[in-house]
């Protein structure tokens, strides 16, 4: 089979993890695949990987303008390149990719890997519109696409997937040099891009309403409100015990330091950095959001409603209750649970041939 995946962009972020996951499974399986992406830390990774490319389109920038370079751009790519399957990554992606499955003949898959609660609306018209199957990374994802009107017969659930860290944390040897890191405490981690979903300011919130002010927390992740976050972090005093890391390739080697993983977002689909959490055998705090109350076994999760001030000391009593030394057996026997689920429901395997069965009968079937 020939597939060509298009996404926004290959830097941080679960659907961007969860392409690289693909290209590597569908690669190793005999498929030739194509990525259409703009730039990202990500792209370097798909040149190692035997019969996969890398097509770069402008696609991370808003915008119409963007939007129509990067759909010209596969179109101009199109011809001589028998594609069998386009699979889109979001709604953005749907839209570029459109043009060139239905130049190619050939189906168009797009994943929604979660959106705001306004979001939905919009988006089921353009997947109405534009897609012939719909993939939800969660039930709660596959929910909300069908109560905005995506006729449920063409929404497919398929989780994603994660691999164990390529550092565990136990291997001191290959973590990141981070000397500023206090000698005792408790080390919290937030990795997420910085956009209004994250909340990274309501974690920021929390950390300053903590009864008990000891450890660290690093903020990895970069974006249009990093500017906005640093600034609210200068006004809570909060001063050398946040880190601001910017964009990280080494978020294996960061849990490896991390004694909690923090999430704060807004809303989500199903977060590849709290099942690479999981695999690392670090517990996790998270929002009660998206498909990630389905997993509540396995996590601590913090109820998403109520204002700023209210959701910021709803976070500084759940860090407190989650970094005291109280709640050292509940977090073990969480993270064991979240390991073994992780090694059973949210195998890379699992999610490559949920994949590959989906496509094989839209191209070999009269599905349109």
């Amino acid at each position: 089979m020939r597939v060509l995946q298009v996404v926004a962009e290959l830097g941080t972020g679960g659907a961007e993890a969860v392409v690289l996951g693909l290209a590597e499974g569908m690669a190793s399986r005999g498929h030739r695949t194509w990525v259409a992406s703009d730039r990202g830390w990500r792209v370097p990774l798909l040149a190692e990987v035997p019969g996969v490319d890398h097509v770069r389109v402008p696609l991370a920038p808003g915008g119409p303008v963007a939007l129509a370079a990067s759909a010209a751009r596969l179109l101009a790519w199109a011809p001589g390149r028998p594609v069998d399957i386009v699979h889109a990554h979001n709604i953005r992606a749907t839209l570029a990719a459109h043009p060139v499955a239905r130049a190619r003949r050939a189906p168009l898959v797009t994943t929604v890997h979660g959106l705001g609660a306004q979001d939905y609306p919009r988006a089921v018209r353009v997947l109405r519109r534009c897609s012939d199957l719909v993939v939800a990374v969660s039930d709660a994802v596959a929910e909300d696409l069908e109560r905005a009107g995506l006729p449920k017969a063409r929404i497919r659930v398929v989780e994603n997937s994660v691999s164990a860290p390529a550092v565990r944390p136990d291997d001191a040897a290959h973590l990141p040099d981070l000397p500023h890191l206090p000698a005792s405490g408790p080390i919290v981690l937030c990795a997420a891009r910085m956009t209004a979903q994250k909340r990274q300011d309501l974690l920021l919130r929390g950390w300053a309403a903590r009864e008990h002010r000891t450890g660290h927390l690093l903020l990895a992740g970069d974006g249009p409100e990093r500017p906005r976050h640093e600034a609210l972090a200068r006004e809570l005093g909060l001063g050398a015990d946040v880190t601001f890391l910017g964009d990280r390739d080494d978020v294996g080697a960061l849990l490896g330091r991390a004694d909690l993983l923090a999430l704060p977002s807004d809303w989500e689909g199903l977060p590849i950095g709290v099942l690479e959490a999981l695999a690392a055998d670090v517990p996790v705090l998270a929002s009660a959001v998206g498909g990630l109350p389905d997993l509540d076994d396995v996590l601590a999760l913090v109820p998403s409603d109520g204002d700023d001030r209210e959701l910021g000391e709803r976070w500084g009593r759940a860090l407190d209750r989650e970094l005291a030394g109280t709640a050292g057996q509940e977090q073990r026997q969480r993270t064991a649970r979240g390991r073994a689920l992780v090694d059973t429901r949210f195998s890379p395997d699992r999610m490559v041939e949920a994949y590959l069965a989906l496509d094989e009968a839209l191209v070999t079937s009269t599905y349109r």
